[in-house]
């Protein structure tokens, strides 16, 4: 073997090994989908009635995207490309409060979604969502007004620490901040 074979030899090693570097380095990372999930009941029942179904539920457009969004500071935010939600956060939310109720509610009828006329006895549960959203220390803020049938409106700021601000922490502690609101509704307070 001449020594220009053995160079072109070398050559073609490292071109073959810079292709592949770069197809590596062009692979795309896979999406990671996440939900919120129903946490079981803290405490016992206010004044409740036989039925609750959940009407109204309004969401900031912040947050309401199909990636988890996470506050970097108090003017920055950034959309996870790659963490997303598997539902529309809407659904999802209002599906886990639905679940976290029934959870603290038992032998009383949830609806996830509250009927044109709902009949005698039967609640209507309304919340609109001013602030959902995670912080990259790991901290949530959940900040809601509600109102439960005729009753007077409330609001309720909940804050969770989650274990860190990646964002299946941040997921995990949404769900308990849910929870936490479902815990007040109960509550009547």
């Amino acid at each position: 073997m001449t020594a220009f074979e053995t160079v072109l030899g070398g050559m073609r090693r490292a071109a073959l090994a810079g292709v592949l570097m770069l197809l590596a380095a062009c692979q795309t990372p896979t999406d990671r989908l996440y939900t919120l999930s129903v946490l079981p009941g803290a405490g016992a029942a206010g004044a409740t009635p036989a039925a609750l179904a959940l009407g109204s539920l309004e969401l900031p457009p912040l947050v309401d995207r199909p990636q988890v969004v996470r506050r970097i500071d108090s003017n920055r935010v950034e959309a996870l490309e790659f963490d997303r939600w598997a539902e529309p956060l809407a659904d999802g939310l209002r599906a886990t409060l639905a679940g976290d109720l029934a959870a603290r509610l038992p032998g009383r009828n949830v609806l996830p979604v509250a009927g044109a006329a709902p009949g005698p006895g039967v609640a209507v549960l309304s919340v609109t969502i001013l602030k959902f959203e995670g912080e990259a220390n790991g901290r949530v803020v959940l900040d809601a007004h509600w109102t439960l049938g005729s009753g007077p409106r409330r609001r309720d700021t909940l804050e969770v620490q989650g274990a860190s601000g990646e964002p299946a922490a941040l997921v995990a502690a949404m769900s308990q901040a849910v929870a936490l609101l479902a815990d007040r509704v109960v509550a009547g307070r």
